[in-house]
């Protein structure tokens, strides 16, 4: 053959026949992995619903958190621009505010002195006027305490000059004690009521009686059942200070001072401390003040 016959024929390759049956047998000899595509995957078939779809939805949650979290990112900015808008539009209002406060501060501080030494004066005037009748009327008792023992002992010695043995009076020494217990219960409340007031009022109590009347549940804690001589005030309206039978030692004394005499009672002796306790003074004992401050202290032996 020549070279153009080897051209043709390359030009014109031959086709030969596939044999009868050759299709059948390659698909029988193609072999599938079981379960198909999905194997691949790891995912069978045959598996259950949710296991086939486990991916895809897990993907699609976590896609769905994302944006409920960009969208409450989103509101939060939002509020805080609105708050910001808010302050913006107020703080003019506000710097008004303040130089209002600072006008009326300055103000005050220019009337200030003046009507502060006013209401001092009168509060220091009222209070000497208290302190007089109060001296008074310890003055008076005393007096007739004193009276009221002279009169006792010349009985005694009249009694015992004639030879006669004075009976005493079981019942009426019984009516003293109960008194005499039912003042100490009312210090104890006059205390109480007190300490109430100088725990609202860094502990400094009041000047007065009066001034601790929300403390008090009533006025007639301030009469001695043993003072006969004043009359009980049944409330707060009918109170005008003469039904106060104890003596106010400490007025804007200090809680803390637990050894300091916060009221007296003339008629038994017996005394009311800062601390709220109540004592009962024997005939040896009396208070005495003692570096400004009234304290309980023992008489002298003869």
């Amino acid at each position: 053959m020549n070279d153009a016959q080897i051209e043709s024929l390359l030009r014109r390759p031959p086709r030969p026949t596939a044999p009868a049956g050759l299709k059948a047998q390659l698909l029988a000899d193609i072999r599938l992995p079981k379960g198909g595509a999905g194997a691949r995957c790891g995912i069978s078939l045959s598996a259950p619903f949710w296991r086939r779809w486990f991916p895809a939805l897990s993907f699609g949650v976590l896609l769905l958190g994302c944006f409920i979290m960009v969208a409450w990112q989103t509101s939060q900015w939002l509020s805080l621009r609105r708050e910001n808008h808010t302050l913006r539009v107020a703080l003019p209002d506000l710097d008004e505010l303040r130089a209002e406060q600072e006008s009326l501060q300055k103000r005050a501080a220019a009337a200030g002195p003046g009507a502060i030494a006013a209401r001092e004066q009168e509060e220091l005037v009222r209070l000497r006027e208290e302190v007089a009748q109060l001296t008074a009327r310890a003055q008076e008792v005393a007096t007739l305490h004193a009276e009221n023992k002279r009169l006792q002992s010349e009985m005694a010695a009249a009694v015992a000059k004639a030879g006669l043995e004075v009976e005493k009076d079981p019942f009426a020494d019984a009516q003293a004690r109960a008194k005499r217990i039912s003042c100490v219960n009312n210090l104890k409340q006059v205390g109480l009521a007190f300490l109430m007031w100088a725990n609202d009022n860094k502990n400094v109590f009041p000047m007065d009686f009066l001034s601790a009347s929300n403390e008090m549940n009533t006025p007639r804690i301030l009469t001695c059942p043993g003072d006969s001589a004043r009359q009980r005030a049944n409330n707060w309206q009918e109170f005008n200070g003469s039904s106060v039978s104890y003596e106010f030692l400490s007025p804007g004394g200090n809680s803390r001072d637990p050894q300091v005499v916060l009221a007296r009672c003339p008629i038994h002796n017996n005394v009311g401390l800062c601390d709220g306790s109540v004592q009962q003074l024997s005939t040896d004992q009396r208070v005495e003040r003692i570096d400004g401050k009234w304290k309980i202290v023992r008489n002298p032996s003869p």
